[in-house]
């Protein structure tokens, strides 16, 4: 029973991991109807960033971060003014391609900038593991689980009460009523990419203190897609619950299946039987088309 239980704890915390990489995905969709495959790149430059900033200059780590979240925001905003704020309008598999070949395009000046070589954080946590309901789970664990509840009650708040909220899910539903009403789709645009850019960032130094600070954390955009179609293109919480399906799905299936590989292709499985009986995910918005 502790055994599970720890197994448990474990997946939970790796979830949570999962849910802030993709909270980003679904910020912008949410906002813009766009699917971006970029942001597993953002993730990854995000870390190389906070690299750069933590041991390159020589700041103290969690002022590091603080710059790396600045530095990201703005870099999404960029992104969105330089690549995508020409393609308000147009069809989406066009926009779709152009996330595409902002990825190959990041990925392409990380290898160029860093290498191929793996770098690690400076040690700004205990390495000593912390006994939560029997289980023992390392304290980066613990930071990701408290950053994922606070940026997803942020947000969730964020949409529901604040006019720029209120005008991302309208810009969502519909870019030319909504820019009808007066509402400014380049300034929606800009604010989604420039949070979900920021929300990459956090997930990057997340994930790169778990594992390194390399070129292939930008897989990481790939690997939580079972969890944003799990629980709805559209929905923050979904991403969430998603994530943590995820999470607790893949080290329970490497825990107890024992085959190699098998907790890369288990969230996949579900994912495939989940579409099955419910095409929209969990908590994503079901559309009828009327002929």
């Amino acid at each position: 029973m502790s055994a599970i239980l720890e197994h448990l704890v474990i997946g939970i915390a790796v979830g949570s991991v999962y849910s802030i990489v993709a909270l980003g995905f679904v910020l912008i969709y949410k906002a813009t109807g766009i699917f971006n495959l970029a942001q597993g790149s953002l993730l990854c430059l995000g870390s190389y960033l906070c690299y750069v900033f933590s041991i390159s200059i020589g700041l103290p780590f969690y002022l590091a971060v603080l710059l790396t979240l600045a530095a990201a925001f703005l870099l999404g905003w960029l992104v969105q003014v330089v690549f995508l704020q020409r393609m308000i309008g147009q069809p989406h598999l066009a926009v779709l391609m152009v996330t595409i070949g902002i990825y190959l395009m990041v990925r392409g000046i990380i290898l160029m900038i860093w290498g191929t070589y793996s770098k690690s954080f400076p040690s700004y946590l205990p390495t000593q593991p912390v006994t939560i309901l029997g289980a023992s789970v390392l304290p980066i664990f613990i930071v990701a689980v408290v950053a994922a509840a606070i940026l997803f009650v942020v947000f969730i708040l964020f949409f529901k009460f604040t006019s720029i909220g209120v005008a991302m899910r309208a810009t969502q539903d519909n870019q030319q009523v909504a820019q009808s009403v007066g509402i400014s789709v380049k300034r929606v645009f800009g604010v989604s990419w420039a949070i979900a850019s920021l929300t990459a960032a956090a997930g990057g130094v997340i994930v790169g203190t778990i594992l390194s600070v390399s070129y292939t954390l930008d897989d990481f955009g790939f690997k939580v897609l079972p969890a944003i179609i799990l629980g709805g293109l559209e929905s923050i919480p979904g991403a969430l619950i998603g994530g943590l399906v995820l999470g607790v799905a893949e080290h329970f299936g490497g825990a107890y299946i024992g085959l190699i590989g098998i907790e890369e292709i288990i969230p996949f499985i579900i994912l495939l039987i989940l579409l099955l009986i419910v095409p929209y995910g969990l908590f994503g918005l079901k559309r009828i088309e009327r002929i």
